[in-house]
C-alpha cells in the first residue's frame, strides 16, 4: 500500500521520528488515510502523535465568511502547543485550489497574520517539519491546473521512490562548490542574466532527510519528493534578470513568462505574458520583505516532470530563484510573501568557474 511506504519514509527516513518525539500531523479530508499511516508509525516507534484535521469547506468558509478581526487573531492555543512539538507534518491542500481565483489576496494576508507568529516559533524551537507534496496531487487540482492528473500522480508516486542516497551524493558535491564559493552568476537562452552572492551562506541540501547536521544549521525542513540543493544569496546582492521559462500556478492560475527584473537585490520591475494581474495582486497584498532576493536552488530529482507547479524546483538541471521569506533556509526576509519559479537548461558560475552548462552539471 503506497500510504504505508510513505508514512515508513517520513517517519523513519526523513524525519528520523524516535520515541521522545511529540508529532503534529496536519491533514485534510482527501489525506486522511495517509495521516493515519503516518500516525501509526510515529506509535510504533514509541513517539505521540496527534492529528488535525483541516477541510476544504472549513477553509474557504473562513475566507469568505469571517471577520477581519477573528481572522487576524493569534491561535495561542496551538502556539503553546508547539512549546511541545519536536516534528510537524504538513500532507498539503486545499484540495480543490479553483476558489483561490475569486478569494481576494487581501484575506489570505489577513489569515497569514494570525498564524504568523506560530510559523515563526516552529523556526525558533528548530521543529523538524515535512511538507508531502502528495497532498497537493488532486483531480480538482489538476482540472484547475491544466495539468494531466494520472501523469502527474505517477510522476509525483515516481519522484519520492528516487534513490536519495545518490541524489544526496550529488548534492553534495554541489553543495561543497556552493559553500566555498561566493558570486554566482546565472544565465539561459530564455533571457535570464542575474548576479548575486552567497558568501557565508549555509547550504542546505534536501535530500529528503532531515539529519542532526541540518538542524545544527537551522535547516530543520525537508518535502517529498526532494531533492535540491539550496542557499539563501545575500539579500541585497541581486542585480539583472531573471524570465521563468516555465509557468508557475498561483492563485488557480498558471503564471506565464514572468520577468523580474533586480537591482540592489531588490525587484525593480515586473511583468508577465499573462496573469501578471494574479501575480501583481498577491504581491501588492503581502508584506515585509516581498520584494528581496531569498531563494537560489539547482534541482536534482530525475524522476521530476516539469509541469509549472512548485515540484519543478526539483527537477534534475533546472535553477530556481524565488523572493520573499527565507529565514527557514538560513536568510534575513521576514514576509509573508513567497515566490519562486524555475529557470531550464541554464547555464551557472560561481566565482567564474562553471559548473553547470544548459541544465548539464559539470562538476
Amino acid at each position: 500500500m503506497l500510504e504505508d511506504s510513505i508514512a515508513k519514509r517520513v517517519v523513519h527516513t526523513c524525519l528520523r521520528v524516535h520515541e521522545d518525539d511529540m508529532v503534529l500531523i496536519e491533514t485534510w479530508q482527501h489525506t486522511i488515510d495517509l495521516a493515519s499511516e503516518i500516525a501509526l508509525e510515529c506509535y510504533r516507534t514509541g513517539a505521540k502523535p496527534l492529528i488535525t484535521l483541516n477541510t476544504d469547506r472549513l477553509w474557504w468558509g473562513t475566507l469568505a465568511e469571517i471577520p477581519e478581526q477573528y481572522m487576524r487573531k493569534i491561535p495561542r492555543h496551538i502556539l503553546s502547543a508547539v512549546d511541545n512539538v519536536t516534528v510537524w507534518i504538513a500532507l498539503g491542500g486545499p484540495e480543490d485550489p479553483s476558489k483561490f481565483r475569486d478569494v481576494p489576496a487581501s484575506r489570505l494576508e489577513i489569515l497569514f497574520e494570525g498564524d504568523k507568529p506560530v510559523l515563526d516559533k516552529t523556526f525558533e524551537k528548530k521543529v523538524r517539519t515535512a511538507e508531502l507534496l502528495l497532498g497537493h496531487v488532486t483531480p480538482q487540482r489538476a482540472k484547475a491546473y491544466g495539468f494531466d492528473y494520472d501523469r502527474w500522480l505517477k510522476m509525483t508516486e515516481e519522484a519520492i521512490k528516487v534513490d536519495y542516497p545518490k541524489l544526496a551524493e550529488l548534492g553534495r558535491k554541489v553543495a561543497l562548490r556552493l559553500e566555498r564559493g561566493s558570486k554566482v552568476h546565472v544565465t539561459s537562452r530564455g533571457g535570464t542574466d542575474i548576479r548575486f552572492e552567497i558568501t557565508k551562506r549555509p547550504v542546505h541540501v534536501q535530500d529528503g532527510i532531515v539529519d542532526q547536521a541540518d538542524v545544527e544549521h537551522g535547516l530543520v525542513s525537508t518535502q517529498l519528493p526532494s531533492g535540491k540543493v539550496e542557499v539563501a544569496p545575500l539579500e541585497e546582492s541581486a542585480r539583472g534578470t531573471v524570465v521563468y521559462d516555465l509557468p508557475r500556478a498561483l492563485k488557480g492560475r498558471l503564471i506565464q513568462e514572468l520577468r523580474l527584473d533586480f537591482e540592489k537585490g531588490r525587484i525593480k520591475e515586473f511583468r508577465a505574458k499573462k496573469y501578471e494581474e494574479v501575480f501583481r495582486e498577491v504581491y501588492e497584498a503581502t508584506q515585509g520583505d516581498r520584494d528581496k532576493i531569498a531563494q537560489f536552488t539547482l534541482g536534482l530529482n530525475p524522476k521530476v516532470d516539469l509541469i509549472g507547479y512548485t515540484t519543478d524546483e526539483l527537477s534534475l538541471g533546472t535553477v530556481t530563484i524565488g523572493v520573499g521569506a527565507n529565514k527557514g533556509i538560513g536568510g534575513k526576509n521576514d514576509s509573508s510573501f513567497s515566490f519562486s519559479g524555475t529557470v531550464t537548461k541554464p547555464t551557472v558560475e560561481i566565482d567564474g568557474q562553471t559548473i553547470m552548462v544548459d541544465g548539464r552539471i559539470t562538476l
